[in-house]
């Protein structure tokens, strides 16, 4: 049989054409590829120190693509699916996270020490996580107590695959602890604190709170926003607080909105007022014109956001791939 000879140019481009392009394609296949590591390292399994590389490589990408596609990868927390819940859970809250922490000055090693507690921190209930996505009635004592303990857990998991960073550590530790002793499992407090644990926690709270279960719908993130900063006196410092809300707004992307209008639509990218962001907009009245929709600058009195919706309200699916292309090589 003749030898087949692929060109370079033809090889690159079969490549390139293998690996994501898109911020989306990529944030799925990191929610892949952290299904079967964060699986790796809740067994304990002998290759759980080739999983913590992966995380590394997983928080090295989701730096790159919050500092270039940052609109795109806000809308993750309300927008991925598939996979298992604890997955895409972490993964949102390690994006909110970088964020905020980006907007408080941390340098970007600490940043991405923070979304590598952010991704490991639920590993001491890894699968009880799961169980609870979908229960509707009250936590069974049993459960309560692997819940108070499972930052405990997560820790040791971690020093079993060989971990020794001490931030990494203490952020997973503390991602429940509270400013003022109240939180959970040692009751620390005030300067035993880490700034970026904090951060975690409010991170991991939104991000819980947006997140429908098998038993009741997602709060809307203006709503959850809004619950979240004005309960944050105790619990965090307060410029934390201001750093999530500066971040999100109260209508981050991806959140499904109606306009004063009339208008339905999904937030797609923030502008610089948080209550004005841009809303792409499906209309039948556009026909074969805007079979994409239009892009709404919701600046005007008439073109301003009205309420949160629930995505079934909107009439048509949501391609995130659509609303989110690249902005460039990734």
């Amino acid at each position: 049989m003749a030898e087949v000879v692929t060109s370079l140019e033809d090889a690159t481009a079969l490549a390139q054409a293998s690996r994501p392009s898109t911020p989306w394609s990529h944030a799925r296949a990191m929610r892949d590829k952290l299904d079967a590591s964060l699986q790796k390292i809740a067994d304990g399994h002998q290759n759980s120190p080739i999983a913590l590389d992966d995380v590394r490589a997983a928080t090295s990408l989701l730096q790159r693509l919050c500092l270039l596609e940052s609109d795109a990868m806000l809308a993750v927390p309300l927008r991925l699916t598939g996979g298992r819940y604890g997955v895409r859970h972490s993964l949102a809250t390690a994006i909110v996270l970088e964020l905020m922490l980006t907007r408080m000055g941390t340098s970007p090693s600490e940043r991405r020490t923070a979304m590598n507690a952010a991704l490991t921190m639920n590993l001491g209930m890894h699968e009880l996580q799961e169980q609870l996505y979908a229960q509707a009635g009250a936590l069974s004592p049993e459960q309560r107590a692997s819940v108070l303990d499972h930052p405990n857990v997560s820790v040791a998991l971690l020093r079993g695959a060989g971990l020794e960073d001490r931030m990494w550590l203490a952020l997973v530790t503390q991602h429940h602890e509270h400013l003022d002793g109240t939180g959970y499992p040692r009751k620390l407090s005030g300067d035993q604190l880490w700034p970026a644990a904090q951060a975690l926690m409010l991170a991991d709270r939104w991000c819980a709170m947006i997140t429908e279960r098998g038993y009741r719908p997602g709060a809307p993130p203006d709503k959850a926003l809004q619950l979240i900063v004005g309960r944050t006196s105790g619990v965090a410092d307060t410029s934390i607080g201001r750093a999530l809300s500066d971040v999100l707004g109260p209508y981050p992307p991806g959140t499904p909105v109606r306009l004063v209008n009339g208008e339905v639509g999904i937030v797609c990218r923030r502008t610089y007022d948080p209550s004005a962001p841009v809303v792409r907009v499906m209309h039948p009245t556009y026909g074969p014109k805007g079979p994409n929709g239009v892009n709404r600058l919701c600046i005007e009195s008439k073109l301003r956001i009205e309420a949160c919706i629930p995505a079934a309200e909107l009439g048509f699916p949501i391609d995130t791939e659509q609303l989110w292309p690249a902005n460039g090589p990734l």
